[in-house]
């Protein structure tokens, strides 16, 4: 695990462009590094998942995590949540928030396994190309 600056940016966006639908150009990953909590892992000597994680006083919202096609299903994503919760502890951040679309069964089961529990649900929050999907809400004490 290591800390990410704006030279990952690249790097992030096209890992992000392959595991969503609406991905964030290489600018804002590089505002993100300069601003917010970004954790990246690599493998083969390149980026291969990363998480972004935004923080206000004592709370913090993972905004996105996100790992390489090529590198999934290798607990990246469990040991980018594990190292943000230890960075957010040290911070004296108390309590860690995320979103996830309702049909992203990875992620749910990623988010339940690392002890985040649901919290809540927004209808129709994401747009997909044959409708609209809820967004659930989860927290975890950090």
């Amino acid at each position: 695990m290591r800390a990410l600056s704006a030279t990952d940016a690249r790097d992030m966006a096209a890992i992000h462009a392959e595991s969503f639908d609406r991905s964030w150009e290489a600018i804002e990953m590089a505002t993100h590094t300069q601003r917010d909590l970004c954790l990246g892992a690599d493998q083969n000597e390149s980026l291969s998942a990363f998480i972004i994680v935004s923080t206000a006083a004592d709370q913090a919202e993972i905004l996105t995590i996100a790992t390489a096609t090529t590198a999934r299903r290798q607990g990246f994503g469990r040991k980018l949540i594990d190292h943000a919760v230890k960075t957010l502890r040290e911070r004296g951040v108390a309590e860690l928030f995320l979103e996830v679309a309702e049909d992203n069964i990875g992620a749910l089961a990623l988010y339940r396994d690392t002890g985040f529990q649901p919290i809540g649900r927004r209808p129709g929050y994401y747009r997909r190309e044959d409708g609209r999907v809820a967004a659930i809400t989860f927290s975890k004490k950090v």
